[in-house]
């Protein structure tokens, strides 16, 4: 369960970061297709990366000599993970859910104080996940993966802001 709770969050991660990492670089007027296609790219990008994780767990599951220990370790390691990623993930939605109240200034409000700043200390709290995650694991293993699934998920972002900027320039290049 605890696995599935991650690979949610790893998704909600990559929606978010399409969203975040197009906001601001369309010139176009009409920008729901470009904003859906965006938000589907990045839960697409989040998808290949929980799915490169899971082939190297099962990998490094299948040729320890401790499986069962292994098991274990990342059973709880993952669930330490859990007690970073959860609140943090609350803020993000209680943030977004205020601004479905259609006022200009609470919108603003949540941007300036709450979207913003969280959307700063997204790979900071990522950081501060796996590490408290792998911080009291007993195998090498279960570090060596935790770190790999964390250089996935913030390279996701930087891979999503080069295509934004892609789609930007080429946009513009069409405009004139």
């Amino acid at each position: 369960m605890t696995l599935l709770v991650l690979y949610l969050l790893a998704l909600l991660d990559g929606l978010l970061c399409g969203l975040r990492t197009s906001m601001g670089r369309c010139p176009l007027i009409q920008k729901r297709s470009y904003y859906t296609r965006s938000a589907l790219c990045g839960l697409f990008g989040a998808q290949i990366a929980s799915m490169m994780s899971l082939v190297t767990l099962l990998l490094v599951v299948t040729v320890s000599s401790h499986r069962d220990e292994l098991r274990a370790d990342l059973q709880s390691s993952a669930g330490r993970m859990l007690y970073v990623f959860l609140p943090y993930a609350a803020l993000v939605m209680s943030g977004l859910a205020l601004r479905l109240i259609a006022s200009p200034d609470i919108r603003s409000a949540t941007s300036v104080l709450m979207l913003g700043p969280l959307t700063a200390v997204r790979p900071l709290v990522m950081i501060a996940g796996v590490l408290y995650g792998i911080s009291r694991s007993a195998l090498t293993e279960t570090r060596v993966v935790g770190l790999f699934v964390l250089a996935l998920m913030l390279s996701l972002e930087f891979a999503l802001n080069r295509r934004a900027a892609r789609a930007q320039d080429l946009q513009i290049r069409q405009l004139i």
